[in-house]
C-alpha cells in the first residue's frame, strides 16, 4: 500500500518514519510547503511531490497531517481525486462529519488521535472509521498503524476524554516527573542525577504492572508496609486531594477540547 502524507511537521514526519517500517520508505511520498521541511523528509529518504495532484496520483492512502486550521483548504484542493483512496485524518477537534461535508459521505474516512509518543514509536493512538472501508481495509488500516505505538479502537464519542487522557496525558505526566526530579534537588540530588532515577523508576513500574498485570492499587500495598515511609507518603498526597485533582484534571482537559469545537 502507498501512502502520502500531507505536511512534514513534528507528527507528519513521525508518522511516516513509523510507517515505514510497516510498509517501506519507497511506499510514501510525502508533501509539505515549507522548504527546509521538505529537505528534512529527503534526508529521511523519502520521495517528496511538488504538488497535491502528485501526491495523490501516487498514492492509495493520504495521511493529513495539518493543522485543524488550514485543514478545509487542504480538503478543497483534493476533494475531486480523492476517490476509492483513505483518507486518514489525525487533526485534533474535527469530527468526521467535517471531511465528509467537503468530500462527500462516500469517502473512505480513518480519524486518528495519536499523543507524542509516536514521535519514537510509542504513541498511544485512539482509532476509527465513518464506515466505508472494508473490513479488509481497516484491517490493513489497523495493521499498518500498529507500528506507531498502541492502538485504541473507540467511538468518536470518546475522541475528546481520549484526548485529555493521551493526548494531553504526556504534559501531565512531565509535570510529575519534573516535580519528583526537584523534590530530589530539594534532598540533596543534582538536577540530572534526580531526573534519571526518576525516570528509571517511572519506567521500572510500568514495566512492572505491563509484564506482571494487576492494577496500580494492588501494586501501592504491595510497596507499602504498615506505618512505614511510603504510606506517610501517600497519606500526604489523600490529605491534600491528589487523587481528586488529577481526576479534575482530566475533566477540565475534556471540557475544554469539547469547547475547541463548538
Amino acid at each position: 500500500m502507498r501512502f502520502g502524507i500531507v505536511g512534514y511537521g513534528n507528527m507528519g514526519s513521525a508518522f511516516a518514519r513509523a510507517l515505514s517500517r510497516s510498509v517501506g520508505r519507497e511506499n510514501i511520498t510525502v508533501y509539505e510547503v515549507k522548504e527546509d521541511r521538505r529537505e528534512e523528509a529527503v534526508k529521511d529518504g523519502f520521495a517528496v511531490a511538488q504538488n497535491l495532484y502528485f501526491l495523490l496520483q501516487n498514492s492509495d492512502a493520504l495521511l493529513l497531517a495539518v493543522k485543524p486550521k488550514d485543514m478545509k483548504a487542504v480538503l478543497e484542493e483534493i476533494k475531486e481525486q480523492v476517490k476509492n483512496k483513505i483518507v486518514i485524518t489525525i487533526a485534533a477537534g474535527l469530527e468526521m462529519s467535517f471531511y465528509e461535508e467537503v468530500l462527500g459521505k462516500e469517502v473512505k474516512l480513518v480519524r486518528l488521535m495519536p499523543n507524542v509518543g509516536v514521535l519514537v514509536g510509542r504513541g498511544t493512538v485512539a482509532m476509527t472509521h465513518n464506515g466505508n472501508l472494508s473490513e479488509e481495509e481497516f484491517e490493513r488500516m489497523t495493521q499498518v498503524f500498529s507500528s506507531c505505538g498502541s492502538l485504541y479502537q473507540i467511538p468518536e464519542s470518546l475522541f475528546d476524554s481520549f484526548t485529555a487522557l493521551a493526548g494531553s496525558g504526556p504534559a501531565f505526566v512531565f509535570e510529575f516527573i519534573d516535580a519528583l526530579a526537584m523534590a530530589g534537588v530539594r534532598e540533596g540530588f543534582s538536577y540530572q542525577e534526580a531526573l534519571s532515577i526518576v525516570l528509571d523508576t517511572l519506567i521500572g513500574s510500568v514495566q512492572l504492572i505491563k509484564e506482571l498485570g494487576g492494577n496500580p492499587n494492588e501494586w501501592i500495598t504491595k510497596v507499602t508496609s504498615p506505618a512505614g515511609t511510603t504510606i506517610e507518603g501517600i497519606a500526604y498526597l489523600e490529605r491534600k486531594g491528589f487523587r481528586g485533582t488529577v481526576i479534575r484534571c482530566i475533566e477540565k482537559t475534556s471540557e475544554k477540547a469539547k469547547k475547541l469545537k463548538s
